[in-house]
């Protein structure tokens, strides 16, 4: 948080034996970054020599709006299955059917590619450099070579192929699925009462000598794909004897005028494309990416783990864009999932949580434009007599909204609690995304307003106890329960308050509520606190049940509201109940593990922090009968068999939290590393106050560190 009218004052903390003197002294030698990067990122690809078996096995490919995951068909055999995927395709329909069934991504299809001959061999490499897909299928007719991509600023995937012997006979098509709701296709046994009424019925057609698949949404519009085998022209670069060319229009998602008409939408994307240079798109793309990774950079000395940390660079280059849509659940690819859509709880929050310090900022503001762009649903969402100063959202959400009313009362004494997470998590990311970019004016017109909506609910719902100290009623604490005095809303309410007194200060804005936010932190309650097991989930409920959540403990991390090294004295406390979150067996999520990494980083301990970290990458076998959580062969993640975008990403979140930690003011430049990680180099991570910042420790001594005013 601010400690001035600067963006940042840095009180530098660097793990070293040595003294500032020697970082930062006249013979301080910043080592200038050299590397050679395809050789580099060639190191991180994934490769398979068999074919990959489903979803979380096989390599992807995605722009931050298209994707295709390919993997063996599990309907037609001897098949390779290239699943389409488009971020924005979303039902969206408002006829009250709930919204998990609602307005929710839907199916495209998939492109099929069967060999003449029967599959002997394979081979497969996600080349994250160029970021496409290469592999071989050796037959019994012959070998059948291909390559997949997507062009990044086109609305396209090629798929390009070369044969020899009789596979120039293999083929290639599209099958279409029908657009409705995946969850209640594998939850309708379980959601009694439902009533859903399905999407009319997929439809394919011919226009204009390209065969098209439509389909029409209840809701008023469609989406339709239409693809196309061309002849390729042999350049210089490459020889592939076929080209295939898969797009997929969706005029809602585009934001066009009129609803319908995807179908000649996607005939006349096809067409443009047609006319053009596939070399030429392919040297764009590549031109992208190539500026894309040398943004920001780490090495560490587990391969493994620097492995894992580049693909999810890669998954969040191939999932996001700046103009795109906020990424979900999936991103751009698509399997059946009961969570098709955007939770804002935890997921989305997590997802986002890399982009700001790896400096790729111009990604992660697409969430806090969604914010922006819909303020007036975040007012309409809480009950009248509170609109004219509150904020708040529910979770989930569809694509493009912010709707989802919130219960929300001034009664200390209701029955009824109050689910508030989402949104003041929320600001709290975009607060700390501008203070890395620095844009004053926005913090002014648009963050601190909605800020002070955002915390005025607490305002509203704070009460005073016999003790003269402020109490939080009834709440919610994700995902575990309710309580009073939930530990999560006092951290959330403390961080909210704290930050908005800095901001007036700063900004020179004298806010008549600046005398109850100070009066409100001075006589806020204490965290409820459990001798056997540290902090509770609130007043006279302890954490005693295994849970993957730890909204309990956000004051620790990520709202750094209770800092061990301000207050030492509850340093035991938070240990204490750290140990305790994780000692209790069962809801063995991903991101319960990377949480308790995150932590243990917020507290200096970089022994427990690799440890939870190489728990959460633990490769567990997988049953479709018996799932179980997991990360994938390719690094996605499945929670019980249902693809969550988060933990992954979640985990090279706490890579980075080893390095560089940039909390209330303080910049502490490798805070927690492991014992056994003595060589370690970063450049160009991005911390708040605009500052770019580079490190290298050998033999296990800081030996220099650089800190540079952002570009």
């Amino acid at each position: 948080m601010l400690r001035s009218k600067s963006f940042f004052t840095a009180f530098i903390i660097i793990e070293s034996f040595f003294a500032l003197s020697s970082v930062f002294g006249s013979d301080f030698k910043h080592k200038a970054l050299d590397i050679d990067w395809p050789t580099f990122m060639a190191e991180q690809d994934l490769q398979w020599n068999r074919l990959p078996v489903d979803y979380f096995d096989g390599p992807f490919v995605g722009n931050g709006l298209f994707g295709a995951i390919v993997f063996k068909d599990d309907k037609v055999s001897n098949t390779l299955r290239f699943e389409i995927g488009r971020s924005d395709v979303y039902d969206h329909r408002d006829d009250g059917t709930t919204l998990g069934h609602a307005r929710i991504r839907l199916p495209i299809g998939q492109m099929l590619l069967t060999p003449k001959g029967k599959i002997t061999a394979s081979s497969m490499r996600m080349d994250l450099w160029n970021a496409e897909l290469r592999g071989e299928l050796k037959t019994t007719e012959g070998v059948l070579t291909f390559r997949c991509f997507v062009p990044r600023a086109e609305k396209v995937i090629i798929i390009q192929l070369s044969s020899e012997g009789n596979e120039n006979q293999a083929t290639c098509y599209f099958r279409p699925q029908q657009g409705d709701s995946q969850r209640y296709l594998v939850k309708r046994n379980k959601e009694k009462g439902l009533v859903y009424k399905g999407n009319p019925l997929v439809t394919n057609k011919e226009l204009d000598h390209y065969p098209v698949t439509e389909q029409t949404l209840l809701c008023g519009s469609d989406y339709a794909t239409t693809w196309k085998e061309i002849q390729t022209s042999h350049s210089d670069l490459e020889k592939w004897d076929r080209t295939i060319l898969v797009t997929v229009a969706n005029c809602f998602g585009d934001n066009t005028k009129t609803p319908y008409g995807s179908s000649q939408k996607a005939v006349d994307t096809l067409k443009e494309i047609e006319g053009r240079s596939i070399q030429a798109m392919v040297l764009a793309h590549r031109t992208w990416w190539h500026a894309y990774y040398p943004k920001s950079y780490i090495l560490v000395p587990d391969k493994k783990i620097e492995k894992f940390f580049w693909v999810q660079m890669y998954k969040l280059g191939s999932a996001t864009r700046p103009e795109g849509p906020v990424i979900d659940l999936m991103g751009p690819w698509f399997k059946p999932s009961v969570w098709a859509a955007l939770w804002m709880n935890l997921n989305v929050q997590l997802t986002y949580s890399t982009l700001g310090l790896t400096n790729h900022l111009d990604l992660e503001d697409p969430l806090y434009r969604l914010i922006e762009r819909h303020q007036d649903q975040l007012i309409e969402n809480v009950p009248e007599k509170f609109r004219a100063d509150c904020s708040a959202v529910s979770n989930p959400v569809g694509y493009d909204e912010m709707k989802g009313n919130v219960f929300i009362t001034d009664d200390p004494n209701s029955k009824q609690s109050m689910n508030l997470i989402v949104l003041p998590w929320l600001m709290q990311n975009f607060y700390v995304y501008n203070q890395r970019v620095g844009d004053e004016a926005r913090l002014r017109t648009s963050i601190y307003p909605l800020m002070r909506r955002t915390f005025s609910v607490y305002l509203h719902i704070l009460y005073v106890g016999k003790d003269g100290k402020y109490h939080i009623p009834l709440t919610y604490s994700d995902e575990y329960g309710v309580a009073q005095n939930t530990s999560l809303n006092l951290a959330l309410a403390k961080w909210g308050f704290t930050t908005l007194i800095e901001c007036a200060n700063r900004l020179n804005i004298s806010d008549p509520l600046l005398p109850k936010w100070k009066h409100v932190l001075a006589n806020l309650a204490a965290l409820p606190i459990d001798p056997a097991t540290g902090i509770m989930i609130g007043d006279n409920v302890p954490f005693i049940k295994s849970h993957r959540h730890y909204s309990h403990l956000f004051a620790v991390w990520p709202l750094h509201t209770l800092d061990v090294d301000r207050e030492p004295l509850m340093r035991p406390i938070v240990e204490q109940s750290i140990n305790h979150f994780t000692s209790l067996e069962g809801d063995n999520c991903m991101f319960k593990y990377t949480g308790a990494s995150s932590l243990w980083s917020s507290v200096g301990n970089g022994d427990q922090a690799l440890a939870w970290l190489k728990r959460a990458l633990v490769l567990l076998p997988r049953d479709s009968n018996k799932p179980v959580p997991t990360v994938g062969e390719n690094t996605l993640y499945s929670e019980n068999g249902w693809p969550t975008f988060e933990s992954p990403i979640a985990a090279s979140r706490d890579i980075l939290d080893m390095l560089l930690q940039d909390d209330d003011g303080k910049l502490k430049v490798f805070p927690a590393l492991p014992s056994s990680w003595k060589d370690v180099v970063f450049y160009n991570l991005r911390a708040q106050g605009g500052k770019v910042v580079s490190a290298e420790r050998k033999d296990g001594k800081t030996v220099w560190v650089d800190i540079q005013p952002a570009q």
